[in-house]
């Protein structure tokens, strides 16, 4: 083997027969409610990082790569994600043609903290805190958009944390495994109508829907072989599915019409203000990651890296209203299908430590058209990186640019265009 190390042949054949096994095993993708990576040096260069996790956030990206980690302790920050613009316009056939309609301009915060221990000379520890998968929508002017009925506003978060090991097989190749446990929360809104004589149907009620924090439990691994040269590196790593049903309830509204008759009606025939039982359930997606990078120089590092999720788990996303049947909605038709994303990373070390990241990431989504809809309007995206570093401090920058897609086969003939943009903006600190 080159670069003056020498991995053992029983240990090179497994680690690339463990690389086919997860290879296979997931399917492909990002896009879809996948979250901001939680790390800002990764953010810097568009997540492309499996093959040089170089601090404790590699118990997220590669646990393998924990072991050979030189230096950091402890890493926390966060990303703030700013929808810039989310615009819908409605096309025939079907109930939104001729209207239009804007999601709300918001800022969401995704922390992260990880931290790192070494437990003896080829052995550490990692532990993580940080949201993987999360989205948000909420549509302005809700008494107007034509989808109100679908969606007014959705919601969904999780929040994993986990445990690593990581073992140094030899000084240029380190494995490692964890657990996962996720908790989750799902909430929706949207409105209820009724047909009222001689004006015809008209908003009668705003349905609140809320889960539970609900939970379950996976796995995940991964291997770094980094020579000691440094010049060249290879990184695999694995994320098990997981699955959660979710419990909670819904709460009915009511909007007076004007009409004291007509509201006197509904409010005898619909469970206005009673909290009524529901159920959900996602099935999270598989992820696998391959990593390459290579440094032609000491002070460039150049990284690709290709993720495989196995979106196809997704079946679709009911809430299921045991005593209101009536009130029962899919609101994301399935199954999704499997994509693949793209990531290049760049980093260059200047002048006085000052490190300078610059990445890109090509993402599919795995959103059928069907399934486009103001719950969760998905598209294939483009996300442009930045990032500084220095000493215990990193800043990142993402530009989010989706592609405008149009869908004339929405499952609820609510048929249009949905485009739109979002920055990111994330800071960390570690300790040394």
């Amino acid at each position: 083997m080159p670069c003056g190390c020498r991995l053992p042949r029983g240990v090179f054949a497994l680690s690339l027969g463990i690389l086919a096994g997860m290879l296979a095993a997931a399917g492909a993708g990002a896009s879809g409610f996948s979250a901001p990576e939680p790390g800002v040096k990764a953010m810097g260069m568009a997540g492309a990082v499996t093959a040089r996790a170089d601090d404790p956030t590699a118990g997220f990206f590669n646990p393998g790569a924990l072991v050979l980690v030189k230096k950091g302790k402890l890493t926390a920050g966060g990303a703030g994600e700013y929808l810039n613009q989310s615009a819908y316009q409605g096309l025939p056939p079907g109930i939104g043609a001729g209207t239009a309609g804007q999601q709300a301009r918001r800022l969401s915060p995704f922390p992260h903290v990880f931290a790192l221990k070494a437990l003896g000379p080829k052995l550490k520890v990692g532990a993580g805190a940080y949201t993987p998968f999360a989205f948000q929508t909420e549509w302005s002017d809700p008494d107007t958009f034509a989808g109100r009925e679908l969606t007014t506003r959705s919601q969904l978060q999780t929040y994993d944390v986990d445990a690593n090991f990581s073992y140094l097989v030899t000084p240029s190749f380190g494995i490692g495994a964890g657990v996962i446990y996720r908790s989750s929360k799902l909430s929706m809104g949207r409105r209820t109508s009724a047909f009222e004589p001689d004006v015809g149907p008209v908003d009668v009620g705003s349905l609140a829907i809320d889960t539970d924090w609900d939970n379950g439990t996976g796995w995940d691994a991964g291997f770094l072989l980094k020579p000691s040269s440094g010049r060249f590196s290879l990184g695999a790593s694995f994320r098990s599915a997981i699955d959660i049903t979710y419990h909670g309830a819904g709460t009915l509204t009511q909007i007076e019409t004007g009409d004291a008759q007509f509201d006197a009606l509904n409010r005898a025939a619909l469970p206005y203000g009673v909290a009524l039982p529901l159920t959900s359930a996602i099935a999270f997606p598989a992820t696998a990651n391959l990593g390459i990078g290579f440094a032609p120089s000491e002070k460039l590092w150049l990284e690709v890296d290709v993720t495989r999720t196995a979106w196809s788990r997704f079946q679709g996303l009911t809430f299921a209203f045991s005593s209101e049947p009536g009130f029962s909605r899919t609101v994301q038709q399935g199954p999704w299908k499997d994509t693949l994303s793209y990531r290049l990373g760049v980093q260059l070390e200047m002048a006085k430590g000052i490190l300078l990241r610059l990445g890109y990431a090509l993402e599919q989504t795995p959103q059928p058209d069907a399934s486009l809809a103001p719950f969760l309007p998905d598209a294939d995206r483009s996300v442009l990186c930045a990032g500084f570093g220095r000493d215990w401090l990193d800043v990142a920058f993402q530009y989010v640019l989706p592609k405008s897609r149009t869908t004339l086969t929405n499952a609820d003939a609510l048929n249009g265009t949905y485009s739109g943009s979002t920055y990111r903006l994330a800071v960390s600190i570690t300790k040394k």
